[in-house]
């Protein structure tokens, strides 16, 4: 047997092991993976038509001409239904990125958007969105986009304290990642001067009446000084005054809430006849459900003009049934003080992130 072959074996596989080369602590040498940069884009929706001496959007849609509301920035004025901005943000394309989407809407805490769900459906409220959803109407935004920029800003007066509502609409403004969202507690006013226009906010306090009941501005003013009564402002003054002829003068707004309940009986025998507005009234105050939706909106029982209709009512089951439709109707007085900058002692809109004045998911 030949020794030399069985020594010179283990010797060559040393050296082989040490002359392997060392990758120990070292990184992978994989190729650099490239960094796309997406094109931003900015949307601006003015969703609706002045009908009044208010003229809230043709100067939204002048303020966002004119200025800098996000990159690449487009308006569109247009009565466009929720499912219609939805489409449209899906049309974005592959190499684009949503940067800032406006949404001028009027709107309220207690009603929500003026938006329409459908082009011809009912407006942008919790129980209106989550019926939609149950039929399959919300289309879904597709993957892709938004990035970390995206942002979903929501002028409609009083939008941010509805909590309930800001949630659902980050659900379904949602794709792949959440936008931000972020809407003001307080009015939006957009106003138009000689040479640009300007968005400011506005503190808001409110006086209701009758449909077809006006009370007079002394009887306003003095639910006003009841209502707040730690406010120093000339409320008889303010309600004579449409718009502020000062920057930080108050001035007033009208505009209505309706409020709708619909009662299923099992039979007609069971129906009652409410024949007055003192008749609804109790009955409402007999309805534990229904009476928690009114003092939710903070507006008293006999300020609403309240109505009846009886009907037949067909659930999802195809069943019919006999009911009671009621509705209730208010006038709200607001009276409005815009934010003054204690600095240049002009109306001033305060940072987006600032929770004072908006909330934002």
């Amino acid at each position: 047997m030949d020794f030399r072959k069985w020594i010179f074996l283990p010797i060559f596989l040393i050296l082989a092991f040490c002359n392997a080369p060392d990758t120990k602590g070292k990184p992978n040498q994989h190729p650099a993976v490239k960094k796309i940069n997406y094109r931003h884009r900015s949307i601006t929706f003015v969703i609706g038509e002045d009908k009044s001496a208010n003229k809230y959007y043709t100067n939204a849609a002048q303020y966002f001409r004119q200025h800098d509301t996000g990159e690449n920035n487009q308006v569109i004025i247009s009565p466009l239904s929720l499912v219609e901005i939805l489409n449209y943000l899906n049309t974005i394309s592959a190499n684009e990125r949503w940067d800032k989407i406006n949404i001028v809407s009027h709107g309220n805490s207690w009603t929500g958007l003026a938006i329409k769900i459908l082009p011809h459906g009912n407006r942008t409220m919790l129980e209106t969105i989550l019926d939609a959803q149950k039929e399959n109407k919300i289309p879904r935004l597709r993957t892709g986009i938004y990035d970390e920029k995206s942002h979903v800003v929501l002028y409609a007066c009083g939008l941010g304290l509805d909590k309930p509502l800001m949630y659902k609409l980050q659900e379904i403004f949602s794709a792949d990642r959440s936008p931000k969202i972020t809407s003001t507690k307080l009015f939006n006013i957009f106003s138009v001067g000689p040479s640009t226009s300007a968005h400011s906010l506005a503190y808001f306090y409110n006086s209701f009446y009758k449909p077809n009941h006006y009370l007079g501005k002394h009887n306003l003013a003095k639910q006003l000084t009841q209502r707040y009564p730690d406010e120093d402002i000339d409320w008889l003054a303010a309600l004579s005054r449409k718009l502020p002829k000062e920057p930080g003068q108050p001035f007033s707004y009208k505009y209505y809430i309706p409020i709708h309940w619909t009662e299923v009986y099992q039979d007609k025998q069971n129906r009652p006849r409410l024949k007055t507005e003192d008749d609804i009234i109790s009955w409402i105050l007999n309805q534990p459900e229904f009476l928690h939706l009114v003092e939710d909106y903070g507006i008293p029982l006999n300020k609403y003009q309240w109505s009846v209709r009886y009907i037949n009512y067909t659930n999802d089951l195809g069943e019919t049934k006999p009911a009671m439709s009621i509705k209730g109707k208010t006038v709200v007085m607001s009276v409005l003080k815009e934010l003054i900058d204690p600095e240049t002692k002009e109306p001033y809109v305060p940072a987006l992130d600032n929770e004072e004045f908006f909330m934002s998911l």
